[in-house]
């Protein structure tokens, strides 16, 4: 998903106007998703106003930067994102706009499902805490007498991280079953974390429908691992999720990947919700 030729031609343009007219965003933070979004807002808290560039109910990988949010990364203080090729955008940024912007999850190990990097770093604690933590090394770079506001921010949000961390691990190894059929392959991190097995029914990507081989495959899973749930979410149809479901006469239910939230959401709401769905499928 590139970039439109006409946002690209219009780019270098746009750059010379900023300082002329608009809006003024040198104290705007920007965030590519969501769980960057929350994680910044964690450290910097009041210090600058933090705005997410992907709009509530939009798939990552398929979302383009417009002219105008391009030209702000460029002149706003900071824009942080995930990295791991989840924002097809970025390779196309202007200079101007790359020397502004922050990988979160440097340092954080890449998995692969199948052959494919998975991006979704961020469904296990332990990685969301080194993404908290870069965060606060640059803010404390960019803004430094504000570092030990950023610094208190890091490690009262790492206890509370810790203490999820603690919570899923006690509930899971409790878990009589540790499988679970997922819609879209985005829990290898959460599921390599706590001992789960992930099957899933699209990979990585979901633009492409599973073969009827693999629909079959994974129904014989289901019924050989008494698998009593299949689980999809809000940005994936449940077109095969269902009739998985309907095959094998099992439930189907949601589980966050925390691409897209509602306004009372956090990261930890949404894990602790989605620790109580997979305990009713896997007790």
């Amino acid at each position: 998903m590139k970039l439109k030729l006409i946002n690209l031609l219009l780019v270098p343009i746009a750059l010379t106007m900023t300082g002329c007219k608009g809006e003024d965003v040198s104290n705007t933070i920007y965030t590519s998703i969501y769980p960057v979004y929350d994680f910044v807002t964690r450290i910097v808290g009041d210090k600058y106003k933090v705005v997410n560039l992907t709009p509530a109910g939009m798939e990552p990988h398929d979302f383009e930067l417009s002219t105008k949010q391009i030209v702000h990364i460029a002149d706003a203080k900071a824009t942080f994102i995930n990295g791991v090729d989840i924002e097809p955008w970025y390779s196309s940024l202007p200079k101007e706009a790359k020397n502004k912007t922050y990988v979160a999850t440097e340092g954080v190990q890449i998995e692969q499902v199948e052959g494919q990097i998975d991006p979704h770093v961020w469904l296990s604690p332990i990685n969301a805490i080194k993404e908290m933590e870069n965060i606060t090394k640059y803010m404390c770079q960019l803004d430094g007498d504000n570092a030990d506001y950023y610094q208190h921010n890091y490690l009262t949000n790492k206890a509370l991280f810790d203490l999820l961390y603690a919570e899923f691990k006690t509930a899971i190894a409790t878990f009589k079953n540790k499988n679970i059929v997922v819609a879209h392959a985005a829990y290898g991190y959460m599921c390599n974390a706590y001992g789960l097995n992930q099957i899933s029914v699209n990979g990585v990507e979901t633009d492409n429908e599973p073969s009827s081989k693999t629909i079959q495959d994974i129904i014989n899973k289901v019924k050989e691992y008494n698998i009593t749930t299949i689980f999809t979410e809000e940005l994936v149809s449940e077109k095969i999720a269902q009739q998985i479901a309907k095959e094998c006469n099992v439930k189907v239910d949601v589980l966050n990947p925390f691409e897209t939230i509602e306004e009372d959401e956090n990261y930890i709401s949404v894990m602790k919700d989605n620790l109580e769905r997979l305990g009713r499928a896997c007790k």
